[in-house]
């Protein structure tokens, strides 16, 4: 993933300011004098990837917040490592598009370490950055990897085909044979990150979280390039299933929202996650 574009949109004495698509895409390039500001959800999944990297502080998309308020659990688990974080309101930025928050996003909820060097709700992303290159430099905090042994789950086989399990984009990237018999239920939003890796796998179907749709649809931004690859795509209210959690979409998840190809397949609004793969698998 280190082809994945990273910008430098500020450069100072107390650091540089960084946005990208996707927290997945911080990679080495990243400094521990560094802010991130990124496209994807401020789950607490995704501050893995802050710890990987040292950045000293992290900005990334509210999406909707969500059930249990999932969208912005990555402020808690900043927080207890001292990182600034915040979460950008979801209808001020496009979801999947780091240098959107970071133009025309605005703060929507911030930690205490962010608070403290003078970040509040309502600020623009750019001014609330520039406030948190103030913090002390990050560290690097070794998290654990993704199993290759097991980068797919199966969750149901059927005679049609296999629902899996694929838990979001890095583990998309890992993959390398197609699957034409597959649904894929990932915890992630169907932002503009996701067409490229899922036409590439040539699957069935793929059922995401809405991610609270964002500024002009931008959480379900996939669902036309994927219908024109005929590719069912889905995706489950952020009030029903937990962002960042594939088996909470699995489990809990409840239909919002289809491509016209998932729709031609019978798969409908209200729907669970389970009945919805089944009609994408032709059943």
């Amino acid at each position: 993933m280190e082809n994945d574009p990273i910008d430098v949109v500020h450069e100072g004495e107390n650091g540089r300011i960084l946005t990208a698509n996707s927290m997945t895409f911080f990679d080495e390039r990243v400094t521990t004098q560094d802010i991130i500001v990124c496209g994807s959800y401020c789950a607490a999944s995704s501050m893995r990837w802050v710890h990987r990297t040292g950045a000293k502080g992290a900005i990334a998309h509210e999406c909707g917040i969500g059930k249990d308020g999932a969208g912005i659990a990555g402020l808690a688990a900043g927080q207890e490592y001292g990182i600034p974080v915040v979460a950008c309101e979801t209808m001020s930025a496009r979801l999947a598009d780091g240098a959107s928050v970071y133009v025309t996003g605005k703060v929507g909820h911030a930690n205490e370490a962010a608070m403290g060097l003078g970040v509040r709700p309502g600020q623009p992303i750019a001014e609330a950055a520039r406030l948190m290159l103030k913090a002390p430099a990050g560290k690097v905090v070794e998290t654990a990897k993704v199993n290759q042994n097991n980068i797919l789950t199966p969750l149901e086989k059927t005679p049609n085909g296999t629902v899996y399990a694929s838990w979001g984009l890095p583990v998309l990237k890992e993959i390398q044979d197609p699957h034409p018999d597959a649904v894929f239920v990932q915890g992630s939003h169907a932002g503009q990150t996701l067409p490229e890796e899922i036409i590439r796998l040539q699957v069935k179907g793929v059922i995401t979280n809405d991610a609270g749709r964002g500024m002009g649809d931008s959480g379900i931004a996939a669902f036309e390039p994927l219908d024109q690859a005929e590719i069912a795509a889905a995706a489950v209210s952020a009030m029903s299933a937990r962002i960042g959690d594939t088996m909470s979409t699995w489990n809990e998840g409840i239909i919002s929202c289809m491509n016209e190809v998932a729709e031609s397949r019978g798969v409908r609004s209200g729907m669970k996650t389970m009945e919805a793969a089944r009609k994408m698998l032709g059943l």
